[in-house]
């Protein structure tokens, strides 16, 4: 499996490369700014990018997308749920202060357990877990040990849950049920900060030690 990580734009967030290497064939997972940068990472994998691949639809996590895909002319997968959050981005953008352009859409809709293939021998299963916004999916690598876990888990902390959309007991549900099922040595790639572990999360993490949000 090739994975690189770039941590784009002023909200720090982390867009993933993806690509399955038998076959040259890759995908990005939530690029959400700086684009020709992102376009420079994927020149350097080799990847030829079929897809690209939403957690959620928060502004920092799919800034760039539109002009991505008229780069690379490949579909855009996301949960069915998030197509009310494409349609806000506008009022995203006023909340943040920030511009934004064309509003993109969503090819194909992703369920809960479907597995996303990549290549040949690439396999992410995604795995349903709303809280920080609706239609949040984490997506699992099994032959890897790694999940892509968007901003529903981090290091140390969770998602935010004062956004629109968000619910915290949903959240802490989403991740008890869905991520730290996983084994304790599954890697955690989150939508912002450094990587960590679903043991070290379950141990440490303050707010799964029966906090509320």
């Amino acid at each position: 499996m090739i994975l690189d990580m770039l941590t784009v734009g002023p909200f720090q967030e982390n867009c993933y490369v993806v690509g399955d290497e038998g076959s040259g064939v890759g995908a990005l997972i939530d690029p959400g700014d700086e684009a020709a940068r992102i376009s420079m990472a994927v020149e350097q994998t080799g990847l030829d990018i079929s897809k690209i691949i939403l957690t959620h639809a928060h502004i920092d996590h799919v800034g760039v997308v539109v002009e991505l895909v008229n780069e690379y002319s490949c579909p855009v997968l996301a949960h069915e749920e998030s197509v009310p959050m494409l349609g806000a981005l506008p009022t995203q953008a006023v909340m943040m202060g920030i511009k934004f352009g064309e509003i993109p859409k969503i090819d194909t809709f992703i369920e809960d357990e479907e597995v996303v293939e990549i290549g040949g021998g690439l396999r992410l299963r995604s795995l349903y877990t709303p809280g920080h916004s609706p239609g949040h999916l984490a997506f699992y690598v099994e032959s890897e040990g790694v999940v892509l876990a968007g901003d529903a888990l981090f290091a140390g902390s969770v998602g935010r849950v004062d956004l629109p959309g968000g619910d915290g007991p949903t959240l802490l549900r989403s991740i008890e049920e869905r991520l730290l099922t996983l084994p304790d040595d599954t890697i955690v790639h989150p939508g912002h900060g450094p990587e960590t572990t679903v043991g070290r999360e379950r141990e440490t993490n303050p707010f799964l030690q029966g906090g509320v949000l």
